[in-house]
């Protein structure tokens, strides 16, 4: 079921919601005389005007779809699109469908199973027919697919890896980002040597845990899904899992270069750290560079690929990022589909691709973002591979990732194994 039985409470505690300027001004919530009077004499263009809601689970990029979103609303008169955000996305949009309480258009995740069963069960707009499709780089779309059908336009792919302040490395006499394991652990010794802290991690952040969890052991073992099947299978245990082993191993080695602190790093405290020159490497993935830059618009910074621990063949993990949907109870469906058209033009789409940092699949659209450079020649090689997330039964990231988390914190490998054991066999018993 994608449904979790998450209490209401969760989305006040995990909602930041923000609206686009579309008209509204921002003031300190108190009504002057003249307003008050206004808003009891509601006029004819304000009772035509057509208001709908943009969820983003990407907070990152919430300041440019507001501009977009405001952009928008002005050349379409008697719109209002509010924007909210979350990020933890996943978790506050199962409680909303749970309530029925489904936003009218949001940016959603086409690979993922969690978004296709979502879209199965008849929450979401199906836009296969819809032209503006044509405007997407078409490999691309083919991956979004559920059941031969479309659901969202997707808009950009997200890499992942390891990014490096160069700075750091230059001032502690490295001059090139390592390439292979080794070359990465002999960077950590010498900046240890200089009691220069290698790597921000943010493992109070249990989503950025998640995230990191299932990003790199689909870099150890692309096809971790079989794997783990057999493991819910009762053909092997956990704690012979040569994936998992070489996760626990990767992680204690990388521990005795990370900040001290780190079990009470949130992830933006660590982006805030790591621009500023705190440290060197930090696992994350293009989206993060618009941070970065709102941090530090001076950072030398570049994101590299996260070299196979176990000595193997790296391959970068892709996914579709922002792909944007609307709900089958979108309160105004003409302009919901308009605004995912909006998105493709090539303008609009130019506007949100110089901030997401992502690489874009909407045609026209120039992407020359330096930082990422080893992450396009990567796509453009076909060296990667669809992320985990799209092929592991829905929850599994969830469901592992406080075990993960607590092994950060204390250490304990057999108490890992058998919380991973437990998730694994639970979840893809729930998924049969």
């Amino acid at each position: 079921m994608i449904l979790k039985k998450i209490g209401a409470w969760m989305i006040a505690l995990s909602m930041v919601s923000t609206m686009a300027a579309c008209g509204a001004e921002k003031g300190d919530g108190k009504a002057t005389a003249t307003e008050t009077e206004s808003s009891s004499e509601t006029t004819t263009e304000e009772s035509e005007t057509t208001e709908l809601e943009l969820f983003m689970s990407k907070p990152e990029t919430v300041e440019i779809m507001e501009q977009i979103a405001a952009k928008f609303c002005e050349e379409n008169p008697g719109v209002k699109i509010n924007v909210t955000s979350s990020s933890d996305g996943r978790t506050v949009l199962q409680t909303r469908l749970a309530s029925d309480d489904v936003p009218d258009i949001l940016n959603t995740f086409p690979a993922e199973d969690l978004y296709k069963n979502i879209f199965r069960e008849g929450y979401i707009e199906e836009i296969t027919d819809q032209e503006f499709l044509s405007k997407v780089n078409s490999d691309t779309l083919k991956m979004s697919a559920c059941d031969d059908k479309y659901y969202a336009v997707p808009m950009s792919v997200s890499t992942y890896g390891i990014y490096v302040n160069m700075d750091v490395l230059e001032a502690n006499g490295i001059t090139e980002a390592p390439s292979t394991w080794d070359e990465l652990i002999a960077d950590c010794k010498t900046l240890k040597d200089k009691g220069v802290t290698a790597f921000l991690m943010p493992n109070k952040d249990v989503g950025n845990v998640a995230q990191r969890f299932e990003r790199t052991v689909g870099v150890i073992n692309n096809d971790s899904y079989s794997e783990f099947k057999k493991i819910a299978d009762g053909e092997m245990e956990a704690k012979d899992s040569p994936t998992l082993n070489a996760w626990v191993e990767y992680n204690t080695e990388l521990l005795e270069y990370t900040n001290e602190d780190h079990m009470g790093m949130d992830y933006d405290i660590a982006v805030a750290d790591f621009s500023n020159g705190k440290a060197a490497f930090m696992f994350s993935g293009t989206w993060m560079l618009s941070t970065v830059k709102e941090n530090n618009p001076d950072a030398n910074v570049k994101l590299i690929a996260f070299p196979n621990p176990t000595g193997g063949e790296t391959k970068v993990p892709i996914n579709i990022d922002t792909s944007f949907s609307i709900s089958s109870t979108c309160k105004n469906k003409e302009i919901g589909l308009k605004f995912l058209e909006y998105m493709t033009q090539t303008d609009i789409a130019q506007m949100y691709c110089d901030v997401d940092g992502n690489v874009s699949l909407i045609e026209g659209v120039e992407y020359n973002v330096e930082q990422h450079k080893d992450m396009k020649t990567a796509v453009d090689s076909g060296n990667i591979f669809l992320t985990a997330v799209n092929f592991w039964p829905d929850g599994l990231r969830e469901e592992i990732r406080p075990y993960c988390q607590q092994y950060l914190g204390d250490g304990d490998k057999e108490a890992f194994f058998e919380g991973a054991q437990d998730a694994i066999v639970t979840i893809y018993s729930d998924n049969e």
